[in-house]
């Protein structure tokens, strides 16, 4: 199915979609903490680079296949949702850059979060499966676990130091 304004890619990886899809809400959540905080189009870049790394080791882990990510169910959502004005997730992320608490804006918003909760679910299986996803975790603590999302910054940034394919 294609026309010269829609072509459509197939995949067998039905796993591996659906992780993805589920991964890029809690990681657009980050990218919007990250424009809420100023950090800049490099941060959010570095930012971007890292959590898609963060996602294929979740992904590879629960049985999906890595290549699904350098697709538009991967690479391609993650960008639109981390980047879109219109993404409830980025903004979601954007009001607690800024400040806001994300329990209050959870129950005083009138659109749904897939983030929010995702993040709590992938960190729980994570943690079961003995995946490192420093960038989840430290999701969980600002969403979950009231921590200040300069301080999970923080901690990111002084982890001890790594390869950058080190997975």
């Amino acid at each position: 199915m294609a026309s010269p304004a829609l072509r459509v890619y197939t995949t067998t990886d039905v796993k591996g979609v659906s992780l993805a899809a589920a991964l890029k809400n809690v990681y657009a959540i980050g990218a919007g903490v990250c424009a809420g905080l100023q950090l800049g189009d490099n941060a959010t870049a570095a930012y971007l680079t890292r959590a898609l790394h963060e996602m294929q080791k979740i992904l590879v882990s629960m049985g999906g296949q890595k290549e699904t990510l350098y697709g538009l169910s991967g690479f391609g959502d993650l960008v639109a949702t981390s980047t879109g004005e219109w993404s409830r997730n980025r903004t979601f992320g954007y009001n607690i850059g800024i400040g806001e608490k994300p329990d209050v804006l959870v129950k005083t918003q009138n659109t749904a979060t897939e983030g929010y909760k995702t993040t709590e679910t992938f960190h729980t299986l994570c943690q079961k499966e003995a995946i490192d996803a420093p960038i989840l975790n430290q999701l969980y603590s600002v969403l979950h676990q009231n921590k200040s999302p300069a301080q999970a910054l923080h901690d990111l940034m002084t982890r001890n130091l790594t390869t950058e394919h080190q997975i």
